[in-house]
């Protein structure tokens, strides 16, 4: 009761400019507080494990590295609190020793509304800025790559699109021919498909068409004329590709380019081949 009344006895003794030191001691600090507020807030953020400089982010982990990733795979700090979990990741093959691998981490952050930035361990959550992660069965250095707020869903569409290509061997040397062996030829067939680790169906084979290759040849009084080479294949592929279009271009796996004279990556269990497109369909 005693203390009621000191109270009322000592705002009672305030004068009005007191009181408005008072008020305006109390908005500079409500303002203070508003302009420095920081929001401690989990986050889904898209990672590439890939070189840490944007520029040569085309670098890849190898299968046993690929192997390590895995859903639910946590990290901790100093009190066993869970800072930052793995809860998706999504890889496919570019090349048969490599893997390209993307993963969904759901993040301990810090908001500053003021700049509306995320910010984890006093770097900001922004497209190409390196992590390190210290997971309980990896550790690794991932780029970010998608973030809350980033790319507008609405401005990617996804689709199929279809392609005419042709297996090629441009590399042999001193040669006018561009088939391939018949156990090369044989090994991909009508159906086939290429699916990421999602089973998401990235490339499916509509057509294959198998032809003697055919080698130019001169005859002794200068005419040339072709010939089928008796072992080497020409092959032709009909293919439905996965992309997406973005700002009106077209890409696969990604963002290589879906262009006439653009190489396929079809990596399968059983064979790895890079046919060229030749025609866009549709």
């Amino acid at each position: 009761m005693s203390f009621k009344l000191g109270t009322k006895k000592i705002l009672g003794g305030l004068a009005l400019t007191d009181w408005i030191f008072v008020c305006f001691g109390a908005v500079l600090l409500l303002s203070f507080y508003l302009f420095f507020r920081r929001e401690v807030i989990f986050i889904t953020a898209r990672f590439k494990v890939t070189d840490e400089n944007i520029l040569y982010a085309k670098t890849t982990p190898n299968n046993e590295f690929t192997t390590s990733f895995m859903v639910g795979d946590t990290e901790r700090d100093e009190l066993g609190r869970v800072v930052s979990e793995i809860i998706g990741v999504e890889s496919y093959k570019t090349v048969p020793e490599q893997h390209v691998v993307y993963l969904d981490i759901k993040l301990k952050s810090v908001y500053n509304p003021r700049k509306k930035q995320y910010s984890v361990r006093g770097k900001n959550i922004i497209f190409g800025e390196s992590f390190t992660f210290s997971f309980t069965k990896v550790r690794f250095k991932a780029l970010v790559v998608d973030f809350p707020g980033f790319r507008d869903p609405q401005g990617i569409k996804f689709k199929k699109t279809i392609v005419k290509t042709q297996l090629r061997y441009d590399s042999r040397g001193f040669s006018d021919v561009y088939g391939v062996p018949n156990f090369v030829a044989a090994a991909v067939k009508k159906g086939d498909i290429v699916t990421d680790s999602k089973d998401n169906v990235l490339i499916k084979i509509l057509d294959v068409s198998i032809q003697s290759a055919k080698r130019l040849v001169v005859s002794s009084s200068g005419q040339p004329f072709l010939v089928d080479d008796p072992y080497l294949k020409d092959v032709y592929y009909t293919i439905e590709l996965a992309t997406k279009e973005v700002d009106g271009k077209t890409y696969m796996f990604d963002y290589i380019p879906v262009l006439i004279n653009t190489a396929v990556p079809i990596n399968m269990n059983t064979v790895s081949i890079w046919p060229t497109i030749t025609e866009i369909i549709q």
